[in-house]
């Protein structure tokens, strides 16, 4: 009787690893499926002039985020924010971030680095914070440095390596030196 006992614990144990590394392995395809998605329907705006046309641009000065926006701890940089207020609308959508983060290289030359989900606080539902990629944005109270009202974001560094990870708001690679 302990036998089987013991080979139905034990069964039920290794049925239920499986599922659970399935269930990961489909989590981290879907992800992977929708990064791919993003840097396909944002590689165009490489080109900064193409994401002028499509309705992105920095905020007039003398705004905070009409600056290059670096960390307070020396933790590194985001870069400019160009943003698309059309987009602004309490939705995240894979392939039409609310911002495009651009950060100056050795010759101050604009590159684009990263892309940026927003969503304001008070146009968001949910009683949880959004998600997207599988993970969750972070949420920036107000007042704030950036001067706007509180919200939630998402940074994802799909153009240029974060060492502190993908989806980390500051990377140490990138500098408003040459600004």
């Amino acid at each position: 009787m302990r036998t089987s006992l013991s080979r139905r614990i034990s069964a039920a144990f290794i049925a239920a690893v499986v599922l659970a590394s399935f269930s990961m392995g489909l989590a981290s395809a879907n992800r992977e499926s929708a990064l791919e998605r993003a840097r396909e329907q944002t590689d165009k705006f490489h080109n900064i002039q193409r994401a002028l046309n499509a309705g992105y641009g920095l905020p007039p000065a003398p705004a905070p985020l009409h600056e290059c926006i670096s960390s307070f701890d020396n933790t590194g940089a985001m870069g400019f924010h160009y943003i698309n207020g059309g987009l602004l609308d309490g939705e995240a959508h894979v392939g039409k971030p609310e911002a495009l983060v651009y950060a100056p290289d050795g010759q101050g030359n604009l590159q684009l680095v990263a892309l940026e989900y927003v969503i304001f606080a008070d146009a968001w539902t949910g009683a949880e914070p959004p998600m997207l990629f599988g993970k969750m944005f972070m949420f920036t109270p107000a007042p704030n440095r950036y001067e706007i009202p509180a919200f939630y974001s998402l940074h994802v560094w799909l153009w240029k390596d974060n060492p502190a990870g993908l989806f980390k708001p500051f990377n140490r690679r990138v500098s408003c030196d040459n600004a």
